[in-house]
């Protein structure tokens, strides 16, 4: 049987490349996942050639195609006769030596409707592992770990019939995806304030981070993110921490982030994917869960557009380009049909609101907002300014996690016998907001565009609230709010190390106002200058 072999072929020899083919005479065994021979001499060639190879066999054992490509980029050839899919098992090498399998290659296993996908680790010639990923309809693949020292006793045809009847379990080395951090910044430096926001956001998405990465901005590139040699660093990282999912501290290209998910073989997130996946955990309301899939939605749109092998690659993994294209046709219709209908709820929902706010505007009650970064104590303040007032409080204390608040609350609150107010919590705002991200909230900020006065909660006591305060800042320019009235709470002030510091900060900023809401300080002072400022 001749068979076909096609991929980047560029650089490699007639003869080589019929040693690969010669594979086809090797049958392998119903109980074997792959010959001996096949294995044997596909570990050699990866190592030659430094390339993946990917092969396709058939339920009795035909070896019936192989792709060549570079690492983590290989595209296997459609294979005649779809229908075959579901008995098809495709086996690959990883030349890293990682023989983990990626998302890319679980997303082939079920876009192609493969019996199997299996990820071969190859290291100086020699197997270091393999992964086994079976189907199992709608349910998550399930995963097996394979020795390279006992694989030959691994019976293929036995594990594939205790998946069919649910005995098998999915094996994963660790409980929590595993981050590594990337971000270009202005000097080398291993330990900066940036990435120690990107950590602390992927803490709160539930992921561990293992390490980090940092180049300097000039050597970074526009294809690829990381330049060549930092990229090679990364690969190397990635095989040592064993992470599963790599996380940038900016916005990626559509490009760069097909570009480092092709190289990695990982997972690859940008910095607005993050927030929505934390977003998409913390929305309660019906609201808020519509703008949430509505922001990933259009984030998502763009990494779905252009063509030949990136396309086919980022909805099959390693699997054939016709499909690929197929069915991301067929998801870039989908998520604008969907785009289109989440739009139409919203503005319902946003009707809705638009009442609610009208009413509560003909209570002639003032309208205080409180804004501020991600994590600096609005809903801590929210909460102790209702149980002061002596109202019952059904707000739930805030996590120690940024964005531990997402759907807006509006309370009203009496104050003393002479003041009584509508208090509203927001969202909290972060360093790097895209801005399609803004306008994706814009519904849920309409509190903060709508509020007589703001109060911006500030905690004093970070290293860099200087920096908060001034993204505070920008972000309320967006908005349209950078001239409303305003006051400063500088929470944690009892933690600050440098008095120096908060006395500046307390100069640089409108009606500052030190406390701890941690302590449980009154919010009388709070109170008086809100007052201040209604009546002026």
């Amino acid at each position: 049987m001749d068979m076909d072999i096609s991929g980047d072929l560029s650089g490699i020899r007639d003869s080589q490349l019929q040693e690969l083919k010669n594979l086809s005479e090797f049958k392998t065994e119903r109980s074997e996942l792959i010959q001996p021979n096949i294995l044997e001499e596909l570990l050699r060639l990866t190592q030659l050639w430094n390339r993946e190879i990917a092969i396709y066999l058939s339920r009795p054992g035909i070896l019936l195609a192989a792709a060549v490509g570079r690492s983590a980029s290989v595209t296997l050839p459609p294979i005649k006769g779809r229908s075959l899919g579901k008995h098809l098992r495709c086996i690959h090498t990883h030349p890293n030596g990682d023989f983990r399998l990626s998302q890319l290659d679980l997303s082939a296993l079920t876009s192609l409707q493969l019996e199997s996908m299996s990820s071969v680790g190859v290291r100086d010639g020699k197997l270091t592992g393999i992964q086994i990923a079976y189907s199992s309809g709608e349910n998550d693949p399930f995963i097996l770990n394979i020795n390279s020292k006992n694989w030959q006793s691994f019976d293929y045809n036995e594990s594939l019939s205790n998946v069919s009847k649910g005995l098998t379990k999915t094996v994963t080395a660790h409980s929590k995806e595993r981050a590594f951090l990337i971000a270009l910044e202005d000097s080398d430096q291993e330990i900066n304030e940036d990435l120690l926001e990107l950590r602390e956001l992927a803490r709160s998405a539930g992921v561990d981070v293992v390490g980090q990465l940092v180049q300097n901005r000039r050597y970074g590139q526009s294809r690829s993110y990381l330049g060549s040699g930092k990229l090679e660093e990364l690969i190397h990282h990635l095989q040592e921490t064993e992470a599963n999912v790599v996380i940038c501290d900016d916005e990626l290209s559509p490009t760069q982030l097909r570009t480092l998910e092709m190289e990695t073989g990982v997972k690859v997130l940008d910095r607005t994917g993050l927030i929505l996946d934390i977003f998409a955990q913390r929305a309660q309301s019906r609201e808020g869960k519509l703008q949430v899939e509505l922001a990933q939605l259009k984030h998502l749109l763009p990494y779905l557009s252009g063509q030949g092998q990136a396309l086919s690659r980022l909805g099959a993994g390693v699997g054939s380009r016709g499909p690929g294209e197929t069915k991301l046709e067929l998801d870039r219709r989908r998520m604008r049909e969907r785009i289109t209908q989440l739009e139409k709820e919203l503005k319902l929902v946003l009707q809705h609101r638009d009442v609610q706010r009208r009413q509560r505007t003909r209570s002639g009650l003032p309208a205080i907002a409180l804004v501020g970064y991600t994590n600096a104590g609005k809903t801590t303040f929210m909460k102790i300014a209702m149980e002061q007032a002596g109202t019952r409080s059904d707000i739930p204390i805030g996590e120690n996690k940024l964005f531990a608040t997402l759907d807006p609350i509006v309370r009203r609150i009496r104050v003393n016998s002479t003041m009584e107010i509508l208090l509203s919590d927001t969202v909290g705002f972060i360093r790097k907001l895209p801005t399609q991200l803004l306008r994706a909230f814009l519904a849920t900020l309409e509190e903060v565009q709508q509020a007589d006065i703001l109060l911006h909660v500030l905690d004093a006591s970070h290293p860099q609230a200087f920096q908060h305060a001034e993204t505070v800042q920008q972000v309320l320019k967006q908005l349209g709010c950078a001239e409303k009235p305003m006051m400063t709470l500088l929470n944690k002030a009892d933690k600050v190390l440098v008095e120096e510091d908060l006395k500046q900060l307390a100069q640089s900023l409108p009606y500052p106002i030190e406390m701890s809401l941690i302590r449980g300080d009154s919010l009388k002072p709070v109170w008086k200058v809100c007052d201040s400022l209604l009546t002026y």
